[in-house]
């Protein structure tokens, strides 16, 4: 082989694995987080994770177009992007190259009180394992915008978004803030959340619950308007949406009252709780 053709040979390989190197799949330290409240704790790192819940993984080269899931049950690979939590994969719902994030539901599978790697793999290169850690539950609130503002509260009445009136286009959905409940009417709500762990009966990894059953939440959690606990009438399976949960409540005569009064959930047992004071719903 000639000098000049070693060369050209040596100069295309380091080329070639620079560009296996820049293509491999990384996830940010900590950047597993819970998909509704993208809560991170005081290292700016994600908290526990929930089975079945929706994650969002930030990091780089998280595959290379935008692929999102058209069709349920969610499959376990999107657009050459697979991730798996342990030695069980994920279900993928979306993934955005673009904002370098993947959305998936993890693996019902996952066992509370362990620390799983999960691996995010992109037409066959896998990134290093990021250990993320399992709890039973760890509740998060939808919300618009997504991560802070009003939570996604509908008024069973008439389906209007729990928030003022005033802010109707630019939320995107018809709003107004719910009233409390009197003594000669009741006043009943629902919510979307995420990470509200097993359900009876169970649902599977991707699945939508639509097969006509109630999948409630083996443990039911505690609701907060202003730090004033709720009646939860129901908890499970949001029908049509995997790993999203639909949670059904009262607004007691006692709740708090403005355009703005702070929600949170919390696990049956009491050990995660959604952050105070990023989701609000307006009550009158």
């Amino acid at each position: 082989m000639t000098a000049n053709r070693k060369t050209s040979v040596l100069l295309g390989l380091a080329l070639l694995a620079g560009v296996t190197a820049s293509a491999q799949p990384s996830i940010v330290p900590g950047g597993v987080l819970n998909a509704a409240s993208f809560a991170k704790n005081a290292q700016g790192q994600g908290t526990p994770v929930a089975p079945g819940s929706l994650v969002a993984i930030f990091g780089s080269n998280l595959g290379s177009t935008q692929a999102d899931a058209d069709s349920v049950p969610f499959s376990t690979q999107l657009g050459g992007v697979s991730t798996s939590f342990g030695a069980n994969a994920g279900r993928m719902r979306d993934v955005i190259p673009a904002a370098g994030i993947i959305n998936v539901q993890v693996p019902f599978e996952a066992q509370a009180g362990t620390t799983v790697n999960t691996i995010v793999t992109v037409n066959g290169a896998q990134s290093l394992p990021a250990p993320v850690q399992i709890v039973a539950q760890a509740p998060g609130i939808f919300s618009v915008p997504p991560g802070a503002g009003y939570a996604l509260v509908f008024n069973l009445s008439n389906f209007s978004l729990a928030a003022p009136a005033s802010l109707s286009s630019q939320l995107g959905l018809t709003s107004a803030a719910i009233p409390r409940s009197t003594a000669a009417t009741a006043s009943f709500a629902f919510f979307y959340a995420t990470g509200l762990g097993a359900m009876d009966p169970p649902v599977n990894d991707g699945d939508a619950g639509l097969d006509g059953v109630a999948h409630k939440c083996v443990n039911t959690p505690t609701v907060t308007l202003g730090g004033i606990s709720v009646p939860v009438l129901f908890a499970g399976q949001a029908a049509g949406f995997p790993g999203v949960y639909q949670v059904n409540i009262q607004i007691p005569a006692n709740a708090p009252t403005g355009d703005a009064v702070d929600m949170q959930i919390m696990s049956a047992d009491g050990t995660q709780l959604s952050p105070a004071g990023v989701v609000h719903i307006a009550i009158q």
